[in-house]
């Protein structure tokens, strides 16, 4: 019978530390991905004419109703914060929303900016 006295080889602690860095990495990146993938939503601009505010949730600018949002920024045509009831009916307004998920397969649009302005947006000729 042979004796075997060879011993056996452990692991290094160099790949254990290869592996579990390895590992970290590429659970922060699938994380990082996953948080910009579900980042703040687009937001689009328009202007229109104000024609009704309803409350404090919602608007109606060009024949088109706006849920509001309740963090919504409200600026007057000099640039100062104003409360959505003072806005002028019916005044010229430019505005930023997007669409929010309210229910499964409904999109909404919410405003989250909107600014008096003096004319229409994309009026800047004057009368002939």
């Amino acid at each position: 019978m042979k004796n075997n006295n060879t011993s056996h080889r452990l692991p290094s602690n160099g790949r254990h530390v290869l592996l579990f860095l390895s590992t970290a990495i590429l659970i922060f990146s699938s994380t990082a991905l996953c948080l910009a993938a579900g980042g703040e939503p687009k937001r689009y601009q328009e202007s229109g004419v104000l024609t009704a505010v309803e409350g404090k949730s919602a608007v109606t600018i060009n024949a088109k109703g706006y849920a509001v949002d309740p963090a919504v920024l409200v600026e007057n045509a000099a640039g100062r914060p104003i409360s959505l009831n003072k806005l002028t009916i019916p005044g010229n307004v430019a505005f930023e929303y997007s669409y929010m998920q309210k229910a499964p397969k409904t999109m909404a649009p919410v405003i989250m900016y909107i600014k008096e302005t003096k004319r229409p947006a994309g009026n800047t000729r004057g009368p002939r």
